[in-house]
């Protein structure tokens, strides 16, 4: 069959098949010429580019032909709002987004006479590192890592000393989030002290620190207190606490003749976490008194820890107070006695004889000579007593006998009368 035939055994003219592929290459060459450039950003296999958050990108539209035409560009954002945002006259068209986020995904179509459409992904990691925690289930430990907040989802690598586990690996792994990976390890394949340790993955993640947590398995600890003593008629409460163990322990209470104890109208159970609590109600001593017993379980191992209730038939709240007043009232007494031997150490009078005074000395202005030349012939003193005491009416005055000064006296005489 020749260039011009067809289905139906007829030729069509040479000029209409020339034409016809004349326009099938101008078409592909205007195809060619016709580009999209988005920068920095990376190809998918589909087609599809992805940025990074927070980046600066440019956008760039261009034909290879120098003939002007009008450019534009639309959006299209995943609620199918559309927006015209560029209309220019010209070969090329250009603009540039800032710091660009996750309202920034969508389609983008350069148009001319034709149009191309790039679909745009935004992607971010994860804020913070992974979480890692483990949960029990029968005998088997789940051991769960989560890295959540980022787009799109990443991905994790379990191992410990021994092996190894991916993402893909279904030998282990359980259905879980898209943000976290469960791995399941069974009880006897564990043992106290073991170390897990989860590696997370994103393609957004540009940090130097390695995105990761780890899990350290422990065997289960129980502690309490051994002995509890009540008073018969009221409620008694019994403290379990698990001390250690990862995945965290299950804590049951077991009489001493091994049945476990479960909530009804005699006994309460309540778990808060890693320690429960028992209660016992309207206790009598010959029905509750003995052996309690803790049970704390958990993939790695059991132990038990063993608590005994004992009763009070007295009640002795009563006579701890009266003991109690009477050894105030001996500290009182006693303190009382010391301070009345020794209150001159605490209580201080003052007498009058003890208190100061004021002296004035009068001495007449026509004297004042003979005094200088005569010597001292006597001074009149009257003491001016501040705080004198009053007995019977009667002030008592007290009487300085006379002071010669020496310094007054002529030389001669004050050498003879130091003589």
């Amino acid at each position: 069959m020749g260039p011009g035939w067809t289905g139906r055994g007829r030729h069509l003219p040479l000029a209409a098949v020339l034409g016809l592929t004349l326009c099938a290459l101008l078409g592909a060459v205007d195809a060619e010429e016709f580009t999209i450039t988005i920068t920095p950003g990376e190809t998918l296999p589909n087609g599809t580019i992805y940025l990074i958050k927070h980046s600066n990108v440019s956008f760039y539209c261009s034909r290879s032909s120098q003939q002007k035409s009008n450019i534009s560009w639309n959006y299209i954002g995943p609620d199918s709002r559309q927006e015209t945002f560029v209309n220019v006259e010209g070969t090329y068209s250009e603009f540039t987004l800032f710091n660009v986020g996750s309202d920034n995904q969508g389609n983008y179509t350069c148009s001319t006479n034709e149009s191309v459409t790039k679909e745009v992904l935004v992607y971010h990691p994860p804020e913070g590192p992974p979480l890692c925690h483990a949960e029990s289930s029968d005998n088997d430990v789940h051991l769960f890592c989560s890295w959540t907040e980022g787009y799109p989802h990443p991905t994790f690598v379990w191992s410990n000393a021994t092996w190894k586990f991916g993402s893909g690996d279904q030998t282990h792994r359980l259905p879980g989030l898209n943000d976290t990976m469960v791995l399941q390890v069974k009880g006897s394949e564990t043992h106290d002290g073991q170390i897990f340790k989860c590696v997370g993955s994103h393609v957004a993640y540009e940090q130097r620190m390695e995105p990761s947590c780890s899990l350290l398995l422990k065997a289960p600890l129980p502690e309490t207190q051994p002995l509890v003593t009540g008073f018969e008629g009221k409620n008694i409460t019994l403290t379990c606490r698990a001390k250690e163990g990862n995945p965290p322990p299950k804590l049951t209470w077991i009489r001493n003749n091994k049945t476990e104890i479960f909530t009804n109208k005699k006994y309460i159970v309540l778990q808060e976490g890693i320690t429960s609590l028992l209660t016992i109600q309207r206790t009598f001593k010959a029905q509750d008194e003995g052996r309690y017993i803790c049970k704390c379980e958990n993939p790695l191992g059991i132990k038990e820890m063993e608590i005994w209730v004992s009763f009070n038939n007295k009640n002795i709240s009563g006579l701890v107070g009266v003991i109690a007043v009477l050894a105030l009232l001996c500290i009182a007494a006693v303190l009382g006695i010391f301070l009345y031997r020794h209150r001159n150490l605490f209580i201080t009078r003052r007498r009058f004889w003890q208190s100061g005074s004021n002296v004035f000395t009068l001495v007449d202005s026509e004297e004042e000579e003979e005094f200088a030349d005569e010597g001292s012939s006597g001074i009149t003193s009257v003491v001016n007593h501040q705080s004198a005491e009053s007995m019977n009416g009667h002030v008592f005055v007290e009487d300085i006998p006379p002071k010669i000064y020496n310094d007054r006296l002529p030389s001669e005489e004050r050498n003879e009368t130091d003589v």
